[in-house]
């Protein structure tokens, strides 16, 4: 059997005061008798999470009409420190998916040879053109024709004109090579290069919010990738809701009714807690996502943990 604490006998003691029964208590504050009778017996092993501890006796003591800031510095030695939550000890969403980086890594490094196989065979396209061009000149001269390049004056009239025919035969020839060898292979490693964007556009993660852990009717969710952490909620019946933060300190608490739509900016938050009253008449939407409950129970506390990205 547990005794008293002292937090627990002051806590019953104002609400004896009010003339409050646990029940009536119980209807104000939302929480479960059982546990504001664990709070009064000083039993915190009883509370759903070691993290609930600290809200439950904040909303007791404001209730009663008590201070609960200056409860929690009396009474620090009896309230339990929260601990860190099991999905901490999870590595980190990118890390896991080393991998698939690794494969894309290693198909963008393949890639990355085809345009030095192109500029190869540029390079040697380019060397066979000059090749034909100097065959072409080496062959054009004919014994009429001086060291020097100028034609030497011959008898036959005829010969010339055979000469600069031949010559210009083979000089269209080598026009021709330069102008449609070189073309293909330039344009060809800046075709190639286009799909670089794409490899990283794959490596961009995208928002992802999931399932990661179930306790009694606790419920955590993961946020990952996300730049910011806007929560919208609509509500289509009677549905009362308080949200908590990392600390226990209380974000928002109110009944709503069907139609009500309320939105808040958490991205200074690392971990939210959601104390819904009914499930089935509240939708959540984390940055424009419809989060999908992971249990049909009416009454449960959903933790959305932001991955640092």
């Amino acid at each position: 059997m547990y005794r008293l604490s002292e937090l627990g006998t002051r806590l019953q003691n104002a609400r004896q005061e009010k003339g409050y029964s646990l029940d009536e208590l119980q209807q104000a504050t939302k929480i479960q008798r059982r546990y504001l009778e664990a709070i009064e017996a000083g039993d915190f092993s009883k509370m759903p999470g070691e993290f609930y501890s600290r809200a439950f006796v904040k909303s007791y003591a404001e209730a009663v009409g008590l201070d609960p800031n200056q409860l929690f510095e009396e009474h620090a030695d009896e309230l339990p420190k929260p601990k860190p939550s099991e999905t901490e000890n999870l590595p980190p969403r990118t890390a896991r998916s080393k991998p698939a980086d690794g494969g894309a890594r290693r198909r963008s490094g393949g890639a990355s040879l085809l345009p030095t196989a192109l500029a190869i065979i540029f390079v040697i396209a380019i060397g066979f053109a000059v090749w034909l061009f100097q065959q072409g000149n080496e062959a054009s001269p004919e014994p009429g024709q001086g060291s020097d390049g100028n034609n030497v004056v011959v008898d036959s009239g005829d010969e010339p004109e055979e000469n600069s025919e031949d010559t210009g035969a083979d000089a269209e020839e080598t026009e021709q090579v330069e102008e449609n060898e070189p073309e293909d292979p330039a344009e060809e490693p800046a075709n190639e290069e286009e799909p670089a964007p794409e490899d990283e556009n794959e490596e961009e993660q995208e928002q992802q919010l999931a399932f990661t852990n179930e306790s009694g009717n606790e419920f955590t969710y993961t946020l990952s990738g996300a730049e910011a952490f806007d929560v919208e909620m609509s509500f289509s019946g009677d549905s009362w809701l308080q949200i908590l933060n990392g600390s226990g300190e209380e974000l928002h608490q109110q009944t709503h009714v069907s139609g009500d739509e309320v939105s808040f900016d958490f991205s200074g938050e690392n971990e939210v807690v959601f104390n819904m009253g009914s499930t089935a008449t509240a939708t959540i939407y984390v940055n424009g996502e419809e989060l999908e409950y992971a249990s049909d129970a009416t009454r449960q506390y959903v933790i959305i943990q932001q991955e640092n990205s």
